[in-house]
């Protein structure tokens, strides 16, 4: 009988890591309580710390064993009620390795592994400080035939044999982003924002003795100082975003295999996220607008998988940064069902962009009255809803189109909060279509398309709104006929 391996003592600091991710505001409580040093709440809140923070995780640590074999991966687990899984490689939907800049050295990482049934906050297995070897006997049995585990040396080894030292599989189609790329990948992102709201936070936490005085001093400087000095804010979030952006997609590399893409990125933690093409649920082409302005684009697959959860909008990102001329020709040796060149989607096309402007604006009509209702000298915010709403609304018609390219794949392009996004679907990836039409749309000749598809967990839901109804409907038939 094979002995269950435990991960690397390294393992346990990743254990305690995730506990205080997940229990940080023990600490803001222990803080609070600092100034009843002898009181039974401080006593018991540090008590409490003590068992999250330490004594749990190693328990975690100590009750958590994994074996390797040539036809699964097995899991044992749990403290009070022990939890044995069973994966076998053909249930694997992702690989995901995360190797932090401490484990190098010692040759270790993180391998988290998900199948279709995973839970929502979690994988089936996360070994965290594992041996390299672990993930790539892992690669290799997944890429080898069944093999029937009907002897002791056939479920021992949780090493790489010596017969699979070399590649499981020959790269077909290999990318590496240089540095002007990733450099225009950092400048272009708008994650700048939430970096953004970050400073204004800290700034309320400023105390309100020493903004005072500060904005008592400002009172008397030009304006356009002060201007300076909100430009100043905004100039220290883009380089906070850009900088952030750096770290996650140092050395970012794409592979092709016959059978799987390989997508590795980090340089503080090397991220590498391995996707069966089989998998793959759809893949989306984006551009926020100043991506639009600059015709660069970003490329990301859907697949049916929390690995890339830590990428932009959960997807996993496959090209960081490609101009729009070299999106296709770049993209079809690693994806190759794509069209070879940009389509035409204007079969789907908006007639009227109106009505989406309409809505967009109506959204925001409420707001905006009690805006200006309580707070009339604010009445301005008002205005700048509503002129931003519709200028929204504008953007989500002109952007929306779509096109039926070959009878087993479909093309959607949706607008929504500036950034302008082109589905690619295959027919069987399909998970059901919706076409509406309400008793007013019915005048103007225009319906409602929705095409669901899956999305981690989830549902991606693809809307085209106020499309030709003709155009709605033969693709509406068109899914009748394949389901």
């Amino acid at each position: 009988m094979t002995t269950p391996k435990r991960t690397h003592p390294l393992g346990l600091f990743q254990h305690i890591a995730k506990s205080l991710k997940a229990y940080w505001f023990l600490f803001i409580l222990l803080l609070s309580q600092w100034h009843h040093i002898n009181s039974i709440w401080f006593w018991g809140t540090l008590t409490l710390m003590i068992f999250v923070f330490l004594i749990w995780p190693t328990l975690k640590w100590l009750t958590l064993s994994y074996i390797v074999t040539p036809d699964a991966i097995i899991v044992h687990s749990g403290i009070f009620v022990r939890h044995h899984e069973h994966i076998p490689y053909s249930r694997i939907q992702t690989v995901q390795r995360k190797q932090w800049f401490y484990l190098r050295p010692f040759h270790l990482e993180e391998v988290l592994i998900e199948t279709a049934s995973h839970d929502d906050s979690a994988p089936e297995a996360r070994l965290a400080a594992v041996p390299t070897s672990v993930a790539t006997t892992i690669e290799h049995y997944r890429h080898a035939a069944p093999v029937p585990a009907t002897t002791a040396e056939a479920t021992t080894t949780s090493v790489l044999p010596a017969e699979a030292t070399t590649t499981a599989a020959t790269a077909l189609a290999h990318y590496r982003i240089n540095s002007r790329d990733l450099i225009k990948f950092g400048l272009t992102s708008l994650i700048f924002i939430p970096f953004l709201l970050v400073l204004l936070g800290l700034y309320n936490k400023i105390p309100k003795s020493f903004t005072n005085a500060l904005i008592d001093d400002a009172s008397h400087m030009a304006l356009a100082l002060l201007i300076g000095g909100a430009l100043l804010i905004i100039v220290l979030a883009w380089l906070g975003a850009f900088f952030w952006t750096l770290t996650r997609y140092y050395h970012f590399e794409l592979e092709r295999e016959p059978d799987q893409l390989r997508a590795a990125k980090g340089l503080f933690q090397r991220n590498t996220i391995t996707a069966p093409l089989a998998r793959i649920q759809a893949v989306r082409i984006k551009q926020n607008v100043l991506r639009q302005w600059l015709h660069l684009q970003t490329v990301q697959v859907l697949i049916a998988s929390k690995a890339a959860s830590d990428d932009d909008d959960n997807d996993l990102v496959i090209m960081p940064v490609i101009a729009n001329q070299t999106v296709y020709q770049t993209m079809t040796p690693f994806i190759d069902w794509l069209p070879q060149t940009a389509p035409d989607l204007s079969i789907l096309r908006v007639p009227r962009n109106w009505y989406l402007i309409r809505n967009a604006i109506l959204f925001v009509a409420l707001p905006a009255i009690i805006i200006a209702w309580f707070w009339p000298h604010l009445s301005w915010i008002s205005l700048l809803l509503v002129i931003i709403a519709g200028l929204q609304g504008r953007f989500a018609g002109r952007n929306t189109a779509g096109a039926l390219l070959k009878a087993d794949l479909l093309a959607l392009q949706t607008g929504h909060f500036w950034t302008r996004e082109v589905y690619y679907v295959p027919a069987d990836k399909i998970q059901s279509m919706r076409f509406q039409q309400s008793i007013w749309m019915k005048k103007t000749q225009l319906a409602h398309l929705t095409v669901n598809v899956r999305h981690g967990n989830h549902n991606q839901a693809i809307e085209l709104r106020y499309i030709p109804v003709t155009a709605a409907q033969d693709l509406y038939d068109w899914y009748l006929h394949r389901a």
